[in-house]
């Protein structure tokens, strides 16, 4: 019972977040990385999944996300479980909410010897589900991506909006209403449907939707981009942010969650319950260019918290204490 393990989940090509940032730690860490051979879907799987990593006898289980319920089949003292957010919990409700509860939270909780999470944010809404007595850890994302600062010239006359993602959290179209009569290119990272095309075209905005776009791709968006409009309403952390930041774009975000966090002094804070304080922001953005070059060094001074190495010092830290 020698090993340490560091369990990713079983790989999907459209959910890479989790695993960018544990590889982004990696090379820092003194632990095997291993996938697990089943998707997180049915009792079957999930019960496959616990006795394989079970058989392992490891001394030490690092569960990097998404597969909570693993934890109840291993040993209190080998097991330290990383929660990104309780996302899930807002999606559910009645008995299923319950069960998810109990399930994905309460009993891997009380069955881990540490809980981390990536944002203060995480903390305080596990903490509001239950009065957890399991220690937990904050230890931030890293930035995931290998991206170098690279200046560019602010186009004000039509600057070009990058936003990521169109599942409800991300706002698209409280964004696209804020849009309205700003000369702009939106730039959408994401899968268009019906609803928001017609939104797009009620509010005569200049779109491009790119899809299925590889990590080098994206870091091309945000050199390409003048700006990243990141208005969530609900994120664990939010590592847009502090890519734009490195890139040294100008940043425009909420004031909710775990953004303000997540950006410290570097962004430009909006209410994204209400298009009109988007819509000032951006334009806020668009004419005062003192604010955005002071806003854009305070991002690339910000992005130092979140390099990979400090963070993976974190991570082994509690490595080195599980006995």
């Amino acid at each position: 019972m020698s090993k340490k393990l560091l369990i990713y989940r079983k790989k999907r090509p459209e959910f890479n977040s989790i695993e960018n940032v544990f590889n982004a730690l990696t090379p820092f860490l003194n632990i095997d990385k291993i996938e697990l051979p089943f998707f997180s879907i049915g009792i079957i799987n999930r019960l496959k999944n616990t006795f394989f990593i079970k058989k392992k006898k490891a001394k030490l289980n690092h569960i990097t996300g998404n597969d909570h319920y693993l934890a109840l089949g291993l040993s209190k003292k080998t097991v330290i479980l990383t929660i990104h957010d309780i996302e899930i919990l807002k999606r559910t409700t009645g008995l299923k909410k319950y069960i998810l509860k109990k399930i994905w939270f309460d009993w891997p909780i009380k069955k881990s010897s540490i809980i981390t999470t990536i944002s203060e944010f995480t903390k305080s809404e596990l903490l509001q589900i239950n009065n957890y007595k399991t220690p937990i850890v904050v230890i931030p994302d890293p930035l995931t991506l290998s991206i170098k600062y690279s200046p560019k010239t602010f186009h004000s006359e039509c600057p070009v909006i990058l936003h990521l993602g169109i599942k409800a959290n991300k706002n698209l179209p409280q964004l696209i209403e804020a849009l309205n009569g700003i000369n702009c290119k939106l730039v959408i990272i994401g899968k268009s449907n019906n609803i928001i095309l017609q939104q797009l075209k009620e509010n005569d905005i200049d779109f491009t939707f790119k899809t299925n776009v590889s990590n080098d791709e994206i870091i091309q968006e945000f050199q390409a981009c003048d700006l990243l409009s990141f208005a969530s309403i609900y994120e664990g952390f939010g590592l847009p942010i502090i890519e734009a930041q490195a890139m040294g774009r100008v940043v425009i975000t909420s004031n909710v969650a775990s953004m303000p966090e997540v950006a410290g002094d570097g962004a430009y804070f909006v209410d994204p319950f209400d298009a009109s304080s988007i819509k000032e922001g951006i334009l806020e953005l668009i004419n005062n260019t003192n604010l955005r070059k002071e806003l854009i060094l305070k991002g690339l001074e910000n992005v130092k918290r979140f390099e990979p190495q400090k963070i993976a010092n974190q991570y082994q830290e509690l490595y080195n204490s599980i006995k």
